[in-house]
């Protein structure tokens, strides 16, 4: 028997439920590991870019001027925007519905 009449048995409060509205659950980005940036150190003898973590990038030089005055290889590439996020360091948690069995 139905507990209101619009619902399967028992799932009237189920969680998984795609009917039953809640707010969003957001979790850590793991494409930018919750920072929203991509932090990359650029290496003036090869002109190459490597991805580098936040704590690195503020140690970096500005620039291949001051690099080399100081007698370092790198100095601060680009910061981008995390593109899964969009800067935010959350993305919204979307549960798997497909394994919810409507008998």
């Amino acid at each position: 028997m139905y507990e209101s009449g619009y619902y399967p048995a028992g799932a009237e409060y189920d969680p998984r439920a795609p009917w039953n509205e809640r707010e969003p659950t957001y979790v850590e980005c793991a494409a930018c590991g919750g920072k929203g940036y991509h932090y990359h150190a650029y290496d003036i003898n090869t002109g190459n870019e490597m991805e580098c973590t936040e704590q690195t990038y503020n140690l970096l030089p500005e620039d291949e001027d001051e690099a080399i005055a100081r007698g370092q290889h790198y100095c601060k590439g680009e910061m981008e925007t995390c593109e899964v996020c969009g800067g935010e360091g959350e993305v919204e948690y979307e549960p798997d519905y497909d394994d919810y069995d409507e008998d």
